[in-house]
């Protein structure tokens, strides 16, 4: 990954890394999770989830915007269907 790599592009790449096929990367979108350390054995909590569009450039999302002390972010790769179900 490098800043110049699109969502979609990350997306296709994962799909491939983990045997799936890069073809079905229009069924998953990239998300930017906002959560912090917490919850049961102090496990990772999202708070926030935002689907991040297909051209958008992850690694300049995550150089330019910094959450607040005591809140990280990750990036997740979930199905459009569950998204727009409403589940995460």
């Amino acid at each position: 990954a490098t800043p110049r790599s699109s969502a979609r592009q990350l997306v296709r790449e994962a799909l491939e890394r983990y045997g799936l096929s890069p073809d079905d990367f229009g069924q998953f979108a990239l998300c930017d999770v906002v959560g912090k350390p917490g919850g049961a054995a102090g496990a990772w909590q999202g708070e926030h989830l935002r689907e991040v569009g297909d051209w958008e450039r992850p690694l300049v999302l995550q150089e330019l915007w910094k959450p607040k002390a005591g809140w990280s972010r990750r990036f997740e790769i979930r199905r459009r269907d569950e998204l727009h179900r409403g589940g995460d």
